[in-house]
């Protein structure tokens, strides 16, 4: 849904747009003429988009327009923090706004708990939501992690985070959370001006 959404909105801007996955990425780089004016991404490759990407070429992710357009993103970016100083005594909520069927190797309950370990360097436990499911008392929770809200409306994603807000407990989307265990958060937020 967000990629379809940003595409309409690319396409009604009168934007010319090009679509291949990242193994097609160099090739598609090569054919055009210019470098584009923007890379959006899937979150979950960010770090091999980044890498393929010149630096003068600006980057960011479909999570993160997610969460400008639904939520609070400085918010979200200042969440992020929180995930260097977890620890094995921590525990992370990791919701996500969608019921979809879980795949072996899902986002959600398999790439994000992995991220998290190797960027804290610990193992914190993790405890997982899907859909309506959101706790309205997050106090048990170190940090909460969501996905990117496409399967909500922007009324229950400021729920969400007044939630975490009200309870002290850091919030970050899927995509701020990606690019910044990857390094590459200052660059993903480029494309959305500056957030000071």
């Amino acid at each position: 849904l967000p990629q379809v959404q940003t595409l309409r909105e690319l396409l009604d801007k009168k934007c010319i747009t090009l679509s291949c996955t990242t193994d097609q990425l160099d090739n598609a780089l090569k054919v055009l003429s210019a470098p584009p004016s923007l890379i959006i991404t899937d979150s979950q490759v960010f770090g091999q988009v980044a890498r393929i990407v010149p630096e003068s070429v600006l980057l960011t992710s479909f999570s993160i327009l997610m969460a400008r357009y639904k939520g609070n993103l400085r918010a979200l970016v200042q969440g992020a923090k929180a995930l260097a100083s977890l620890t094995d005594e921590s525990c992370v909520l990791i919701s996500e706004g969608c019921t979809h069927h879980r795949q072996c190797e899902d986002i959600g309950t398999v790439k994000m708990p992995a991220w998290i370990r190797d960027y804290c360097g610990a193992s914190p436990a993790f405890e997982f939501t899907q859909g309506r499911d959101f706790p309205s008392d997050l106090d048990r929770f170190d940090a909460v992690v969501h996905c990117g809200g496409c399967m909500l409306n922007a009324k229950e994603m400021e729920w969400r985070q007044k939630v975490a807000s009200q309870s002290g407990v850091p919030m970050v989307n899927y995509g701020v959370a990606i690019a910044c265990m990857h390094g590459i958060l200052e660059r993903a937020l480029e494309p959305l001006g500056c957030l000071d």
